[in-house]
């Protein structure tokens, strides 16, 4: 099949409503999106197996029913299809710098997430949980990642954005640990070769971010950012916060031998100033950002209303590591999460 054949199937693919991979939300059912909270599990009578869900239809939070290591909670019911696909037909790949397989290159994107494809439809997963999902059997959630928080976004998209997901991960430089290429997604989508085979910008490359541009079956439109470890930055400060041009409040592991690089301030210029989240207040559940693994950010500004969801965490250590993070706009999500900093640090007068 040409790639013009490709296009044109794509075009009279079917609508959302008869998706077959997508996300699912808490009753298993299709959503077009759905951003999650794992709560830790200091703060949860489940032992950290409990969480928060938000999708377009519910408007806020809601505390699921169904643990995350069900396969029948939302986190579940999506991630199970990456078990059940027709290998044919089906573009499937997880990709995680803390792999439940064993070591990766640590040199590779501090990035974590799954897609799956088929000709048609999908679904793409950022979240934060190390040694997750596991690269076969039957979906459940381990033991290690229920300490601490963890963030997830689902998108349920269109096959013909495949390509832009594709650079995303070729910019981070992801540490792939299950992947199944057809040769249909090949032609459809050429970054994801160099993506499974770990091949990732050619030594002559000045450009070291990127941003895509990505659209929901349901219309809403996403910005992807990503970036190489050469860009040598803060993610959230020198790439996020200065294209949206607004002040953020970012949550995201700060723990550990790594130099944290600490809320960042321009005092002649504070429109894009990030603050480090300190304490996240969801529902009634409170807990401090030494309880978070979590990485997320929040719009300042209600005209910007902008939630991103990925994976780089604000310490110098992230400067030269590739990832990114998933931005949305969509004023109820940033009224959940806007409500949820509870407080974050300030900037020293300088």
């Amino acid at each position: 099949m040409t790639r013009i054949q490709i296009l044109l199937h794509l075009c009279m693919a079917s609508v959302y409503v008869s998706a077959k991979l997508g996300c699912k939300d808490m009753e298993g059912n299709d959503v077009d999106w759905f951003a999650v909270i794992k709560l830790p599990s200091d703060v949860d009578t489940a032992k950290g197996r409990s969480f928060v869900y938000f999708d377009p239809r519910i408007g806020g939070w809601t505390q699921s029913k169904l643990l995350i290591s069900s396969n029948k909670s939302a986190i579940g019911a999506t991630l199970s299809q990456l078990y059940k696909i027709d290998k044919k037909e089906t573009f499937a790949i997880a990709y995680n710098d803390d792999s439940p397989d064993g070591p990766v290159e640590s040199g590779r994107a501090h990035s974590k997430g799954v897609a799956v494809f088929d000709h048609d439809v999908g679904f793409w997963m950022v979240h934060s949980v190390p040694n997750f999902p596991p690269s076969s059997g039957e979906y459940s959630y381990p033991g290690s990642g229920a300490v601490y928080g963890q963030s997830f976004l689902c998108m349920s998209i269109s096959s013909n954005n495949l390509e832009d997901v594709g650079q995303y991960m070729r910019y981070a430089q992801v540490n792939p640990y299950l992947t199944n290429l057809p040769e249909y997604h090949k032609i459809l989508a050429p970054s994801l070769v160099d993506v499974v085979n770990k091949k990732s910008l050619p030594k002559s490359a000045t450009v070291f971010n990127t941003i895509r541009g990505i659209e929901t079956l349901g219309g809403m439109k996403l910005k992807a950012f990503s970036k190489h470890k050469k860009y040598g930055k803060d993610l959230w400060y020198e790439f996020i916060a200065l294209h949206l041009n607004t002040q953020m409040a970012v949550e995201t592991w700060r723990k550990g031998n790594a130099k944290n690089i600490g809320s960042t301030c321009d005092h002649s210029d504070p429109s894009r100033n990030v603050y480090d989240v300190n304490t996240v207040k969801i529902l009634d559940k409170q807990y401090e950002y030494k309880k978070d693994h979590s990485k997320w950010g929040v719009s300042r500004n209600a005209n910007v209303p902008a939630v991103c969801i990925g994976d780089i965490n604000r310490q110098m250590s992230q400067y030269k590591r590739g990832g990114g993070a998933v931005c949305i706009e969509d004023a109820k999500l940033w009224e959940a999460f806007i409500q949820s900093v509870k407080d974050y640090d300030t900037c020293k007068i300088m």
